[in-house]
């Protein structure tokens, strides 16, 4: 059995825990966190036209984020029903609770 030496046991240990510290130092650069965003979306739930505009919206945040996966913002959607009414609107717009409420 051959001895090795010293220099290269050593040598060995120090690029091996380099390798470690740069892994590390990748994966921690991945691990953010995202920063929520709130929007409020008010729509007549019961027309065609509202579902399909909830659709395509959160469709387009979809892509977005797909293709744009380093923002740390994200768009959370908060929906409320108008119930067929303008006052139904803003009343459904006054119950979001934000900092300006």
């Amino acid at each position: 059995m051959k001895k090795y030496s010293l220099n290269r046991v050593l040598s060995f240990f120090f690029f091996l825990s380099l390798m470690i510290l740069f892994l590390e130092m990748g994966v921690a650069q991945n691990t953010t966190s995202t920063i929520p965003v709130n929007v409020g979306v008010v729509l007549d739930f019961a027309s065609l036209g509202a579902k399909i505009a909830l659709s395509c919206i959160n469709m387009a945040l979809s892509d977005f984020y797909a293709s744009h996966g380093d923002y740390k913002t994200r768009l959370v959607l908060n929906t409320r029903d108008s119930k067929e009414d303008v006052i139904g609107a803003a009343a459904a717009g006054s119950l979001s609770a934000g900092p300006f409420s």
